[in-house]
C-alpha cells in the first residue's frame, strides 16, 4: 500500500486537524481572522475605508492569500480613490496567485462603477450608467434600475439608453416604464431604444409599443415614434408625420426634419429638400443630416449647395452626408473643403472622404491638437464612427488630452472598436485623475474583457 492510501485511511477528524494546523498561521485563530474580516466588511459598509485598510492589513500580514481580505483591500483602495494602488495591488497578486487576478480586476471595475452610481455629481452618475450599458452584460442590469428614479433628467435618459444596450429579460418593460417619466427627453430615449430593435423582438411587435409614444403630448416624442413606425413599414405613420408637420410651430420644425430622415421613407425626399433652403440655419443643418440618413443620390444637388452654405454647421453636415451617399463624384468637392476655414468642416470633409475610401489622417492629427476641445472631441467621435481599428493609433493620442471629456470619448471609442490589443491601454486609464474618465475606463475594460471572452468562445466552437 502506498503512502497516499495510508493517508486516506486516517480518521477524518485527524485529517481535518492536520489541514487546520497547516492552513492557519501561528497567532491567528480562525475566529480571530473571521472576526477581523467581518469588522472590515462592516467598516466598508459604513464608508470607513481607512479602518478597512487597517483591519485587512492585519489579516493579510498573517495570511497573505486570504481572498476576502484581498477583495476588501481592493474595494477600499478604489473607494479612497487610490485606483492606481488598487491596480498595482492586483498586478502584484497576479504574479503569485494568477487565479485571483481576474476576480480582483472585476472587483475594481464594479467598485468604481458602484461608487460612481452613488456620486453626488450627476455627470459621474451619468457616466456610470453609460459605462454599465457599454459593458453589455445583461446580468448587470439590476445595478442601474434604481437610476430610473434619479432626480436628474440626464441620468434617467442614459439609463434608458443603457437598458437598450444590455437587453436581457424584461428589459422592454423597463423601457416602457419611461412612458410615465415627466421629462420628454427620457421618453425620447425610450423611442430611440425601440427604434433600434427589429420589427418583432422577443415575440412582441415593436410598432405596437411605439404606438404608445406616438400619442405623447410632446411633439418630438410623437414624431420620432411615428418615424420609427414608418421605418418598420407603417405607411399610415408616415402620413401622420406629414400631417403633424403642418401644425407644428417654428420651434418644433427641427424635430419634423429629423423625423422625416429617420422614417427612411423616400416619399420624404421632396419635403427634406424644401427644408434645405429654410432661413433657419439649424433647420438647414438637420435637413442635411436627414439626407445622409436616407442616403438617396437624389439629394446630391442639395448637399452640394449645402457645402457652400454660409453656416459652418450646414457645410459640415453636408460634407458628412455626401460621404454617406457613397458617390465617388463627391471626392474632389470634399477635398476642396479640407481647406475650409472651419476646423469642424475640415473634419467633416475628411470623414466624408473616409466613407468614400479616401484616408486623410493628417487632418485628424491636426484636429486632435486644436485649441478648441470641441474640435478635438468631434475628431474622436469621427474616428469612432468611420475608422474602425485603423483609428486606434490616433485615439491613443486623445487619451493624453488635457480635457477629461476628450479622454472619456477616446476610451469609449477604443472600447467599441478595439480588442485584446487595447485592454491594457483602457485598463491603465482607470488610474486617470478624473473620476468620470475612471468610470468610463472601468466600464470599457469590462467591455473589452467580455468581447475577448466572446471571441475566444466563438473560436472554440468553430474548431
Amino acid at each position: 500500500m502506498n503512502k497516499t492510501h495510508k493517508i486516506l485511511r486516517l480518521p477524518s477528524t485527524l485529517l481535518l486537524l492536520i489541514f487546520v494546523l497547516l492552513w492557519i498561521p501561528v497567532g491567528c485563530s480562525p475566529a480571530e481572522k473571521d472576526l477581523m474580516v467581518v469588522k472590515a466588511e462592516q467598516a466598508y459598509n459604513k464608508g470607513n475605508y481607512t479602518e478597512v485598510m487597517s483591519l485587512v492589513e492585519q489579516v493579510l500580514k498573517k495570511k497573505p492569500d486570504a481572498l476576502p481580505a484581498l477583495q476588501l483591500k481592493t474595494r477600499a483602495m478604489v473607494a479612497l480613490s487610490r485606483v492606481a494602488d488598487a491596480l498595482d495591488h492586483q498586478k502584484h497578486i497576479e504574479k503569485k496567485y494568477p487565479e485571483l487576478a481576474a476576480p480582483l480586476l472585476q472587483e475594481i471595475i464594479l467598485t468604481i462603477i458602484k461608487t460612481s452610481l452613488k456620486n453626488e455629481n450627476y455627470f459621474v452618475r451619468s457616466a456610470a450608467v453609460k459605462a454599465v450599458g457599454e459593458m453589455g452584460n445583461a446580468d448587470l442590469l439590476p445595478l442601474i434600475i434604481p437610476s430610473m428614479r434619479d432626480k436628474e433628467i440626464f441620468v434617467r435618459f442614459f439609463t434608458v439608453e443603457s437598458f437598450g444596450q444590455l437587453e436581457g429579460p424584461d428589459f422592454l418593460k423597463l423601457v416602457m416604464a419611461s412612458v410615465q417619466d415627466p421629462a420628454s427627453m427620457v421618453r425620447v430615449a425610450a423611442v430611440k431604444v425601440l427604434a433600434q430593435l427589429e420589427k418583432t423582438h422577443s415575440g412582441l411587435e415593436i410598432n405596437h409599443l411605439l404606438a404608445t409614444f406616438a400619442k405623447d403630448s410632446d411633439p418630438t416624442v410623437r414624431l420620432l415614434a411615428l418615424a420609427a413606425m414608418s421605418k418598420n413599414g407603417d405607411e399610415a405613420a408616415f402620413v401622420k408625420i406629414v400631417s403633424e408637420i403642418k401644425k407644428l410651430p417654428q420651434a418644433a420644425q427641427v424635430s419634423a426634419v429629423s423625423a422625416l430622415g429617420r422614417s427612411n421613407n423616400e416619399t420624404a425626399i421632396p419635403l427634406i429638400k424644401a427644408y434645405s433652403t429654410h432661413k433657419d440655419h439649424m433647420i438647414r443643418m438637420y435637413a442635411s443630416e436627414a439626407m445622409g440618413v436616407i442616403a438617396s443620390d437624389a439629394f446630391h444637388p442639395e448637399l452640394l449647395r449645402g457645402l457652400e452654405d454660409t453656416d459652418p454647421a450646414v457645410r459640415g453636415a453636408s460634407a458628412t452626408s455626401l460621404g454617406k451617399l457613397g458617390n465617388p463624384r463627391a471626392i474632389p468637392l470634399l477635398e476642396k473643403h479640407l481647406q475650409d476655414e472651419s476646423a469642424m468642416v475640415r473634419l467633416s470633409a475628411a470623414e466624408g472622404l473616409k466613407r468614400l475610401g479616401q484616408n486623410h489622417p493628417t487632418y485628424y492629427e491636426k484636429a486632435l491638437s486644436h485649441p478648441d476641445y470641441g474640435v478635438r472631441h468631434f475628431a474622436v467621435s469621427s474616428l469612432r464612427r468611420t475608422w474602425g481599428k485603423e483609428g486606434l493609433a490616433l485615439l491613443r493620442l486623445a487619451l493624453k488630452d488635457k480635457a477629461p471629456r476628450v479622454r472619456s470619448a477616446a476610451i469609449r471609442a477604443i472600447g467599441e472598436i478595439g480588442g485584446a490589443e487595447s485592454l491594457e491601454l483602457v485598463k491603465n486609464s482607470m488610474k486617470d485623475p478624473d473620476l468620470v474618465v475612471r468610470t468610463y475606463a472601468a466600464g470599457n475594460t469590462g467591455r473589452l474583457i467580455n468581447k475577448i471572452a466572446g471571441l475566444a468562445l466563438k473560436n472554440l466552437k468553430s474548431d
